[in-house]
């Protein structure tokens, strides 16, 4: 059979780039996220001071540990705020993020979704006439997964206040869904039981008080994934409060909690089992989340037990 070729010419450039595109991905390191994602962060400071909006002022989280798969969570959090914004400012489609991969997460697979929330971000100053360059710096330094854990989660922070759907009690509750969902799913691998803990619920709750119950979630599930031989990501929970707790704040707590949960279920190979959550109440306020991270606390405290 004889060979056109072309054929043979596109079919070698195929396998070229290819492996070109192999041979980048496994010389990223967590160093050319940070640097990406510093870049990032300075061209969303552009937007901010264009925008007129506050610099957000949050302490730091305290954390520490941060895995390859809590980093890659919080950097799809990043490109659905920054395609958010780039719709609301630019008119740009809607779009998800990208999955996880069914495997490890490699620091290659993080870059690429920080460098496509800069893509969304350059379509917003280009919206607004930005014109001024933002180099890329140059680091030779190593940095751990933690250290682009926390800048991602910053520059998270930050687009809540340009963006103009603000963080509400009710993505709040979604999120902690998500977690209680996952903890049913672990409850049945583990030969525990996966129904829900009856609700109960407490009215006059404020964010704070959503806050510090799902620092208690946090605190058990660091203990439940030590158990599990499991590494995650440490908070400490007496440290860097914030002043004024919004509902931001709590989704940031219940965000890494889903990360968490979601990479414990993975570890222990837990599969997601029929859970009825109940109805979703039409007006979400803090005592509704209040109420199912009740139901989560629960929910781990058995898993704690079980193990």
């Amino acid at each position: 059979m004889r060979h056109n070729p072309a054929q043979l010419l596109s079919a070698t450039l195929a396998a070229w780039l290819v492996a070109a595109a192999s041979v980048h991905a496994q010389d990223i390191a967590n160093k050319d996220i940070y640097v990406l994602a510093n870049q990032l962060a300075d061209e969303v400071e552009l937007i901010r001071e264009v925008m007129g909006r506050r610099y957000d002022e949050s302490p730091r989280l305290p954390v520490s540990q941060a895995t390859e798969f809590e980093v890659f969570f919080q950097a799809q959090t990043l490109f659905r705020k920054s395609n958010q914004l780039a719709y609301e400012i630019a008119g740009v489609p809607r779009q998800a993020a990208t999955p996880a991969p069914d495997r490890d997460i490699t620091p290659a697979d993080t870059h690429a979704l920080v460098a496509s929330a800069l893509e969304q971000i350059r379509l917003v100053k280009k919206e607004l006439g930005i014109d001024e360059v933002v180099p890329l710096q140059v680091r030779d330094a190593g940095i751990s997964p933690t250290g682009n854990f926390l800048i991602i989660i910053d520059i998270n922070r930050q687009l809540n206040l340009l963006v103009s759907t603000t963080i509400r009690s009710a993505d709040v509750f979604e999120e902690v869904s998500f977690a209680v969902l996952y903890t049913a799913g672990i409850l049945a691998a583990v030969g525990g039981v996966s129904e829900l803990p009856e609700p109960v619920f407490e009215g006059h709750m404020r964010p704070f008080q959503n806050y510090f119950r799902l620092l208690e979630c946090i605190d058990l599930v660091s203990q439940i994934a030590s158990k599990a031989g499991v590494s995650v990501l440490g908070i400490s929970t007496r440290r860097n409060l914030p002043d004024d707790i919004e509902p931001g704040h709590v989704y940031d707590i219940a965000n890494i909690l889903v990360a968490d949960l979601a990479y414990l279920a993975k570890a222990l190979d837990a599969k997601q089992v029929p859970t009825n959550l109940g109805p979703t109440p039409r007006h979400v306020f803090p005592s509704h989340v209040h109420q199912r991270a009740g139901v989560l606390l629960r929910q781990l405290q058995q898993l704690e037990a079980a193990l």
